[in-house]
C-alpha cells in the first residue's frame, strides 16, 4: 500500500503581505491596511475607517454612495438601501457599487482606503456566525472573481476581538505582551455583540467559535430606531420618514437606565405633580368669581411667601432638529424649564414642542431609556426572546462549569450599542444576579467599541502563521474552487 503523500508545507509569503481588514456591518463597515510593523493601539486605530454602508438617495433624487453621504445638508425624508439585512450580505450588487466607490475607484477612495492592486493584497472579511452557505459561497466567488485578491480570509467577525490586548482592561496590565511578541488569541473570552441588526453572543476558545454555545438576540440598534421613530412621531413631530435624523437622536442621548422600574415611577411621579400644578394655576372661571370666590383663596399661595416650583422628571433634555440650512444635525441642550413654562403659558406651541426663533426643538423625557430597555426586556414590545443577560447564561449553560467560570469573568462588549451609556454596566449587573454567587462576572468593553472587531484584526495580521492558516491564496482558489475554499473557511471556525 503506498504511502498517504504529506502535504506540503505552507510558507508565511504564500500571501501577499499587504493585509486589508474589512469589517463589514450592515449599518457601516470598518476599513483599513493593517500596519506592517507592530504599532501600539492608538496608532494602529488611524488607519481605521469607519464608512457607512449604505446607498442614500435623497428628496432631490440623488444618491450618495457610503462615504458621499457626509455631502448631505438635507436628510428628511431621505430613503436607504443596505446590502446586509439581519446581519446576512445579501444584495451584491448594492454592495460592490459602495465597495468599488469606497475602495477600487482612486477618484472617489479615499487616499487609505484606496486597493491600488487587489492581486498583491490579502483581505481579511469579516462575517456573522452561521451564515447561510449559498450566501458565503456568493462572496468568495464575487471577491475572489471579480476583484482578484491575491489572498483571502473568510472570519466570523467576534472572533478577531479575541486578537485584542485586553489585560489591561481586566485589570492585568502585568500580563500584557509586547509589541514584538507575535499575537497570540485569547484562551478564554465571550463576546458580546450588539450591533444594528442584532445581539450575538458568541463564546470563543483560543480565538475559535464554540458554535453550540453561540446565541442571537433579533434585537439592535435598527429596531431601537424604529421604536424611537413611532415614539417621537406620536408625542411630538412626524418622523416616519426621517430614519437619520431619528437615528441621530438615538445615538446623541439614549442611554440604558440601571434601575429602570424607579426611573420610570420618578418619571411618572414628576409628571403628574406638573399636571397638578397647571390644574390648580388654570385661570378662575364665571362661577369662581361669584360664590366661590372664598374657595379660590384655599389654593392661592400667600404674597411672603414664594412659589413652590415643582421639580422636572429626571433625564429631561432639549433636542433641536436639523433645519437643512443652519442646522444640519440636531444637537441636544440642558432642559430649560423656564422658557418650556412660559412658551406653554403662551399657548402657541404643543407642551412638549418648541420653536425658539428658528429653531425647532423637543423635550425628551423617559424615551431616552425606555427605547434602549428592549434590548434587556423584549417582552416590553411584545416578543418572546430572552434579553441580552439571559440570553448569556443560555449560551453558558451548554459549556462546562469550569469553563463557564472563566467565561463570565472575560465578557467583552463591541457593537454601536456598546457606545450607550449604562449599557456594560446593566450587562454586568443583571448577569451577577444571574450568575452563581461563587463565580465572578467581570464586563469590559474597548474604548471604542465599534472599531474594537477591526482592531483585532489588525492585531492578528501582524502573525503571519495565523494568516496562512486560515487563508487561501488566488492560485489555489483557481486550482481548488469555491467548494473547496468554503469548507477550508468553515474547518477554521470550528
Amino acid at each position: 500500500m503506498p504511502k498517504a503523500t504529506k502535504p506540503a508545507v505552507r510558507d508565511s509569503q504564500f500571501l501577499p503581505s499587504s493585509t486589508f481588514i474589512l469589517d463589514n456591518g450592515a449599518f457601516s463597515m470598518k476599513a483599513g491596511f493593517a500596519p506592517s510593523l507592530p504599532l501600539a493601539d492608538a496608532d494602529t486605530l488611524k488607519r481605521c475607517h469607519v464608512v457607512q454602508n449604505s446607498l442614500a438617495r435623497t428628496r432631490d433624487k440623488r444618491t450618495y454612495v457610503a462615504a458621499q453621504q457626509d455631502n448631505i445638508s438635507q436628510w428628511s425624508e431621505a430613503i436607504f438601501r443596505r446590502p446586509v439585512e439581519r446581519g446576512q450580505l445579501v444584495n451584491w450588487e448594492a454592495e460592490k457599487e459602495i465597495w468599488d466607490c469606497s475602495f477600487f475607484d482612486e477618484k472617489t477612495a479615499h487616499p487609505d482606503l484606496f486597493v491600488k492592486g487587489p492581486d498583491s493584497t490579502t483581505l481579511i472579511l469579516t462575517e456573522a456566525p452561521n451564515t447561510m452557505q449559498a450566501l458565503q459561497r456568493n462572496a468568495d466567488e464575487i471577491i475572489m472573481e471579480e476583484w482578484g485578491f491575491g489572498g483571502y480570509a473568510r472570519i466570523v467577525g467576534q472572533s478577531l476581538n479575541a486578537y485584542n490586548d485586553l489585560h489591561p482592561l481586566f485589570g492585568e496590565t502585568d500580563r500584557s505582551p509586547s509589541l514584538d511578541t507575535p499575537p497570540r488569541a485569547q484562551e478564554c473570552l465571550l463576546v458580546v455583540d450588539s450591533g444594528y441588526s442584532h445581539t450575538i453572543i458568541t463564546p470563543l476558545y483560543n480565538g475559535v467559535p464554540v458554535q453550540r454555545a453561540i446565541r442571537r438576540v433579533d434585537l439592535g440598534g435598527k429596531h431601537l430606531t424604529n421604536l424611537l421613530k413611532e415614539v417621537v412621531s406620536l408625542r411630538y413631530f412626524d418622523l416616519h420618514q426621517d430614519t437619520k435624523i431619528v437615528n441621530d437622536i438615538k445615538e446623541d442621548v439614549c442611554f440604558v437606565s440601571p434601575n429602570y422600574k424607579m426611573d420610570m415611577e420618578q418619571t411618572w411621579k414628576g409628571n403628574t405633580a406638573r399636571w397638578r400644578k397647571s390644574e390648580k394655576s388654570a385661570p378662575p372661571t364665571l362661577e369662581d368669581n361669584g360664590d366661590n370666590e372664598g374657595a379660590m383663596d384655599v389654593d392661592k399661595p400667600s404674597a411672603s411667601s414664594p412659589p413652590c416650583p415643582v421639580p422636572d422628571p429626571p433625564g429631561l433634555i432639549d433636542y433641536v432638529l436639523p433645519d437643512g440650512f443652519r442646522i444640519h444635525r440636531g444637537f441636544s441642550r440642558p432642559h430649560d424649564p423656564l422658557t418650556h413654562r412660559k412658551q406653554k403659558r403662551q399657548g402657541n406651541e404643543p407642551s412638549s414642542a418648541s420653536g425658539v426663533g428658528d429653531e425647532i426643538s423637543m423635550t425628551l423625557g423617559s424615551e431616552r431609556f425606555s427605547i434602549p430597555e428592549i434590548l434587556f426586556t423584549p417582552s416590553d414590545i411584545g416578543s418572546r426572546q430572552p434579553g441580552i443577560a439571559e440570553a448569556v447564561m443560555q449560551s453558558l449553560s451548554v459549556l462546562p462549569p469550569s469553563l463557564q467560570a472563566t467565561l463570565l469573568s472575560n465578557i467583552l462588549v463591541v457593537g454601536g450599542n456598546a457606545r450607550m451609556e449604562g449599557f456594560v454596566r446593566r450587562i454586568q449587573d443583571e448577569l451577577r444576579m444571574l450568575a452563581p454567587v461563587e463565580y465572578e462576572v467581570r464586563v469590559r468593553a474597548m474604548e471604542d467599541p465599534v472599531t474594537s472587531t477591526w482592531l483585532g484584526g489588525a492585531r492578528m495580521a501582524g502573525n503571519r502563521e495565523v494568516v496562512r492558516k486560515i487563508g487561501v491564496s488566488k492560485e489555489e482558489y483557481a486550482e481548488f474552487g469555491s467548494g473547496w475554499v468554503g469548507r477550508r473557511f468553515s474547518a477554521a471556525g470550528r
